[in-house]
């Protein structure tokens, strides 16, 4: 056999597998030209769409413009009562749990006295008897040196000495009875049949106003200090009353937007917590100093709920759109439709087929439309450009796209 009829073979293989190779570069690099132009092909049509869509028209109609002014707030009843003891003690028993709704001077709790106040009540009561006696002593004396001043037996100067022993010793029983009230917290008089009563060692809590326990501060045993003669701290708070019938959502306004809020100003209301409701407001207080937040000076502002029901709870987020201005039954047009121009303010008016820049006064505006107070008419139909701001030529014809408002 000759070497040419081993060689052969191996050459035709490899020339074979060489045409394949040439074959397949030649199929992918069609398939790449496909893919480019159909890239390029549908980005010439975007852009041809996007040419048709720059420019759209509106209708001029009539509607309500609200300006408001959002912020968030805190719900806060608008009377809160800390109560506490004028005695210090032992808490004995609540005759309340948090939730309960109480009335002005229902009981809420029983404090028993510490000792060392004990001994002090003691004191002043023991004073308060024997101041007590002495005046009953000098008014029977009184009466009896009256009686014989009548008969002739003794001179009037008697009866003025006795005169003054009973005044002095009415002055010393007044001044006990103070005392012993000023001990108790001076919070009522003083009964002159419980003078000799041991109910002095403890003393019921009572409620000052008619609303809700909040919350109890303390458990039943516990020691607390005295509301009235504590330094510092000013006493144990035993629980907090809220009146719920009036609540309001506090807020914080920037110094920018607080010039724009007044007393009496209309709000709405949303609750998190209440969700697809929302309630009417209205300002009651701005304070009349403001705060620094984070390098901005805020100033607190008070928004009494006007639509309170059972759902509205203390503590609960709000959000506050508080109404600053409003037009209601007014020409109506898109801020994309407003440009100025040479320091005017424009729209572009279709007049006819073509685009016509048509000078405006504007008045109050939103998030998405302004008042138009001159230059309009209901029914006008203006020019809006989604991607840009520039005037069309003034007396250029005019193809668009209808957009209702």
């Amino acid at each position: 056999m000759k070497m040419y009829d081993l060689v052969a073979p191996v050459f035709s293989l490899r020339k074979w597998r060489i045409l394949m190779k040439r074959k397949l570069f030649a199929i992918v690099g069609i398939i790449v030209i496909v893919i480019i132009g159909l890239i390029v092909l549908k980005s010439i049509l975007r852009n041809k769409n996007t040419k048709e869509q720059t420019f759209r028209t509106v209708l001029v109609e009539k509607g309500t413009i609200l300006v408001k002014i959002t912020e968030s707030g805190k719900v806060e009843p608008v009377t809160t009562v800390n109560i506490k003891s004028e005695l210090a003690g032992k808490v004995k028993k609540f005759f309340v749990e948090e939730g309960d709704s109480v009335k002005a001077g229902d009981k809420l709790a029983l404090v028993q006295q510490e000792s060392s106040q004990a001994r002090q009540v003691a004191q002043v009561r023991a004073s308060l008897e024997r101041a007590k006696l002495d005046l009953e002593d000098a008014e029977r004396n009184l009466e009896r040196k009256r009686e014989l001043y009548e008969k002739g037996f003794i001179a009037k100067k008697d009866v003025e000495d006795a005169e003054k022993s009973y005044k002095s010793s009415k002055i010393q029983y007044e001044l006990s009875e103070k005392q012993l009230w000023l001990v108790l917290g001076g919070t009522e008089p003083i009964k002159a049949q419980s003078l000799a009563s041991k109910a002095f060692y403890n003393i019921i809590v009572t409620s000052p106003i008619s609303g809700v326990v909040i919350n109890l501060n303390v458990e039943e045993g516990e020691m607390i200090t005295s509301g009235t003669q504590a330094f510092g701290g000013g006493g144990t708070v035993l629980m907090t009353i809220a009146d719920l019938s009036k609540m309001i959502v506090k807020t914080d306004i920037n110094e920018v937007d607080v010039v724009k809020v007044r007393v009496e100003q209309t709000a709405n209301i949303g609750f998190d917590a209440i969700r697809g409701k929302v309630f009417r407001g209205v300002v009651k207080k701005i304070a009349p100093a403001g705060t620094i937040e984070g390098n901005i000076v805020v100033y607190p502002v008070e928004v009494e709920i006007l639509d309170l029901n059972e759902l509205i709870k203390p503590g609960m987020t709000a959000d506050l759109d508080i109404i600053i201005g409003r037009a209601e039954d007014v020409l109506c047009v898109p801020k994309e439709t407003i440009t100025e121009k040479d320091g005017r303010t424009m729209v572009i008016l279709i007049k006819n087929g073509k685009s016509v820049p048509q000078p405006v006064v504007t008045g109050l505006e939103d998030d998405v439309k302004v008042e138009i107070k001159e230059g309009l008419k209901e029914g006008d139909k203006l020019l809006i450009t989604r991607f840009e701001r520039r005037l069309p030529e003034e007396s250029g014809r005019f193809r668009g796209r209808g957009h209702p408002m």
